[in-house]
């Protein structure tokens, strides 16, 4: 019988098969990485691939409910007059009169959707798996491969067949990244919505039909209605559907993945909002 917890070796590296039990691939990616540090290597490079959180992010047009409920991150209170100039001077939101109370403490009200933000089943299917519920080793540690169309220009419909002249075939245990560079080009600019490039249908069959852990990207993952552009009745949410249905996690509005290989490993962790349907993320590309 083996001696239980023995390490396994590879690469010069060992994986301690405690690690496999416990933690399947990311106890794995997790023990690899501290391998590293411990033997003196160099550590991987960790990339933001998220958009800033700020008051006023829009979110999609015509849309009444982004308008009812506005994103706002503001001080409520801050430690004294010293540091109130101070964060004005850095442009930080405080509140007109914010209460001085010898801490700062920050207010923060946002839709699950907007910006950088995980959606779970539950955001289309009544009775489905929550955020709080999704497993996490779907979207914490999992290599991401890169399906880069970002030579297409602004209000293209990215279809299955620029996928498949990527040459990219993700495996079912693999993160999808659609890439279009459209967050990095004009995040925070009136033409981010008006000039999005999205995802038509065909895309929803292409990636369901490699199965991946998850699916991300930089542009909108539907045909955009709010723009005009025609929609059949059936193909509202379709991909999101076809996705979400499937188990599929999504992982939407990254940003800086001109920063990024081909491939990388990714986090993307969504906060524990019990029985919701999404939730801002903050989500990372490692390089290693």
């Amino acid at each position: 019988m083996k001696e239980k917890g023995k390490a396994r070796k590879g690469r010069g590296l060992s994986v301690n098969r405690r690690d496999l039990l416990r933690g399947g691939a990311a106890g794995v990616a997790l023990s690899l990485l501290g391998a590293r540090a411990a033997r003196g290597q160099q550590r991987p490079r960790i990339v933001d691939l998220t958009v800033p959180i700020q008051s006023g992010m829009a979110g999609i047009p015509t849309v009444a409910f982004y308008t009812k409920y506005p994103v706002k991150v503001f001080a409520a209170s801050v430690m004294n007059e010293q540091q109130r100039v101070f964060l004005q001077g850095q442009g930080v939101e405080i509140d007109p009169n914010p209460e001085v109370r010898g801490s700062m403490n920050t207010v923060l009200t946002i839709s699950s959707h907007v910006g950088t933000h995980i959606d779970a089943p539950r955001h289309f299917f009544e009775t489905a798996t929550p955020v709080d519920e999704i497993p996490l080793d779907r979207i914490v540690m999992r290599e991401a491969v890169v399906l880069d169309v970002s030579h297409l220009p602004p209000g293209a419909a990215v279809q299955a067949e620029h996928l498949e002249r990527t040459g990219v075939k993700p495996r079912r245990d693999q993160i999808a990244v659609i890439k279009t560079l459209w967050t990095n080009r004009t995040w925070g600019k009136p033409e981010f919505w008006t000039q999005m490039p999205y995802l038509a249908p065909s895309v929803g069959d292409w990636i369901l039909d490699k199965q991946v852990a998850a699916v991300a990207q930089d542009c909108f993952p539907e045909i955009p209605w709010f723009r005009g552009v025609p929609l059949k009745p059936e193909e509202r949410a379709i991909n999101h559907k076809k996705w979400l249905g499937n188990g599929i996690i999504m992982i939407q509005f990254l940003m800086n993945l001109d920063q990024m290989g081909d491939r990388f490993t990714l986090i993307a962790l969504p906060l524990r909002l019990k029985g919701m349907d999404g939730s801002p993320a903050r989500v990372v590309g490692i390089k290693m």
